[in-house]
């Protein structure tokens, strides 16, 4: 039989409103919606729980681009660039030979989770802006390493966590949930209100938008507990 106090534990955790994101550090409307999810989450801290899953844009990505795909990703730059006014740097369509592989830079971040937890978010937007705004190769884990160690943490302490069988499978783990939330656009956000997922944005919102698209969602699924700071 529980304890009183181990029934109330159960039950305040329970009543804990997560904001899960669901991204990929390689996504280009992920980079354009960067300084929307940053500034929510500040704003929000310490009124509800704040969880990243990476999404998995093109993992295990083997080939290199070709033509007609650059050209598609570029309208796509252009229309992030235009509407969120975040930086690019063009320059990455002079590659003849990239391999847009999304896995090792989603990997990167989740190791940092492990490594520095607070400093999760912060390394998906760092790889984000090595990737768009300087055109370095976040495919190369020398790279990622390097991008580690703004966070004050060792190359060789970052490399040997990240070539890790763990580390591997926990990005799979993350995969995995972001299709069993079928999120198949991102940016996407959803909220877990005790057992309960709802579908809270599915791709690039404005800041103001989103924030009041999200308190409606609160006041449907979670009117008595409705943490979003005005």
């Amino acid at each position: 039989m529980q304890k009183p106090e181990e029934m109330t534990k159960k039950h305040d955790l329970l009543d804990i409103i997560h904001l899960i994101y669901v991204m990929d550090p390689m996504c280009s409307w992920c980079y354009g919606f960067a300084p929307v999810i940053k500034q929510l989450v500040a704003e929000q801290e310490g009124q509800m729980q704040f969880k990243l899953v990476m999404g998995g844009l093109r993992p295990g990505t083997e080939r290199p681009l070709e033509e007609q795909m650059k050209d598609s990703i570029k309208h796509h730059w252009q229309d992030v660039e235009k509407i969120t006014e975040q930086p690019f740097d063009y320059t990455f369509f002079d590659r003849g030979d990239f391999v847009y592989d999304t896995e090792p830079g989603c990997r990167a971040v989740v190791t940092m989770r492990y490594l520095k937890p607070e400093q999760e978010l912060e390394m998906a937007e760092a790889v984000q802006s090595a990737f768009y705004a300087r055109n370095n190769d976040v495919t190369k884990p020398a790279v990622l390493a390097s991008i580690a160690r703004t966070f004050g943490v060792e190359e060789d302490t970052f490399l040997e966590k990240f070539h890790s069988q763990e580390m591997q499978e926990k990005t799979q783990q993350d995969f995995t949930i972001a299709r069993h939330l079928q999120a198949t656009a991102f940016p996407s956000l959803y909220l877990l209100n005790g057992t309960n997922i709802h579908l809270v944005s599915r791709g690039y919102r404005p800041y103001d938008g989103l924030k009041a698209h999200l308190q409606r969602v609160l006041q449907q699924v979670a009117p008595d507990q409705n943490p979003l700071k005005e």
